[in-house]
């Protein structure tokens, strides 16, 4: 079969235990941005004409690429920094000389997964020679505005439960030309929404190896392990009271809080149950709650009663405390380059 390259997972996450329905879990941080201020203009100054002369001379290790950005985006300029390989992956994106005074001098994005520890410490040491010391220092006085958290079961499909976030009305269902199914659970513009989406699971010497063309790749291999990735994209805040609401710190990132805690799965059996007592009509195409509760408001509003159905057939999936143990592990590429000064 055809596929989006982007529904295929090669890279090997750290390993999370299992659910309680045995699916294997593992779990990884696939994009930081990270957002910093200059401690004056000579710091400016210096940081803006390193990074607009960065690929003036050839370097072999990376790819540099510059861009102008459009117009609404709150950053003038960027760079990208991609890996040299068959398909070459986006490790980094600067961007720089924001729009308005009030938006932190300088951002980076950082795509960790595509390296593995050595890796990430090599692309540190390359752009504290490419870009000076100074950049580096930046970095480690910078804040959080965005990390997505990506948690992998193994042997498991969209289909298989029924999906809801706490507090969160806002979903949407996609499902691409040549992609896999997946499920966005609340709004883009909220502290946190989480996609559940599948990806299929080939080794890195078996991928490229493959055919392909646009984007897409010829898949012939059916015994591919299949994988269902819940990845919370998160906007992490302090929680304490006493500065509750301030942007969390790049070096404060091992006290964030547990993004899945939000996260409700629920049993298909739960719009049997409801049919059963004539709170629904007829079984939805859906495996989102949103979905079917929406349209049980349409016969009538939501009672103590069909509420209770639906919080009957919620299911205890995941440990999550025991997952979240693993977060120490997922990030000590930020935390070392936290300590880089």
């Amino acid at each position: 079969m055809l596929l989006n390259i982007k529904n295929i997972e090669t890279r090997p996450s750290i390993n999370a235990g299992k659910s309680f329905h045995k699916h294997e879990l593992k779990m990884r941080i696939d994009k930081v941005t990270l957002v910093s201020n200059f401690l004056d203009k000579n710091e400016k100054k210096k940081i803006y004409l390193e990074l607009r002369n960065c690929n003036k001379s050839q370097d072999n290790i990376y790819t540099i690429t510059h861009t102008k950005l459009k117009e609404g985006h709150p950053y003038k300029k960027a760079i990208n920094i991609f890996s040299r390989e068959k398909f070459p992956a986006l490790l980094l994106h600067i961007a720089y000389s924001p729009v308005n005074k009030n938006t932190g001098s300088i951002r980076f994005d950082f795509r960790p997964q595509h390296v593995n520890d050595n890796q990430f410490k090599e692309l540190i040491r390359w752009m504290e020679s490419k870009f000076g010391s100074t950049i580096i220092k930046t970095i480690t006085r910078s804040w959080i505005t965005q990390i997505d958290v990506a948690l992998d079961m193994y042997d498991c499909k969209l289909k298989d439960y029924l999906w809801s976030l706490k507090n969160a009305s806002a979903s949407e269902y996609f499902h691409h030309k040549y992609g896999l199914p997946g499920l966005r659970l609340g709004s883009i513009r909220s502290k946190i929404n989480i996609l559940c989406y599948e990806k299929i699971y080939i080794r890195r010497g078996e991928f490229y190896s493959l055919q392909s063309e646009n984007g897409l790749m010829e898949v012939t291999n059916k015994n591919h392990k299949h994988l269902l990735r819940i990845e919370a994209r998160v906007k992490p805040k302090i929680t304490s009271n006493k500065i509750k609401g301030k942007s969390l710190l790049l070096k404060e990132i091992s006290s964030m809080d547990n993004p899945f805690l939000r996260l409700v799965i629920y049993s298909n059996q739960m719009q049997g149950e409801l049919i059963k007592k004539n709170y629904l009509r007829y079984k939805l195409k859906t495996n989102d709650v949103s979905v079917i509760k929406k349209k049980m408001k349409k016969r009538s509003k939501l009672s103590r009663h069909s509420l209770a159905v639906i919080e009957q057939n919620e299911i205890d999936l995941i440990d999550r405390d025991n997952v979240w143990e693993k977060w120490k592990l997922c990030i000590r590429r930020l935390e070392y380059l936290s300590q880089e000064c």
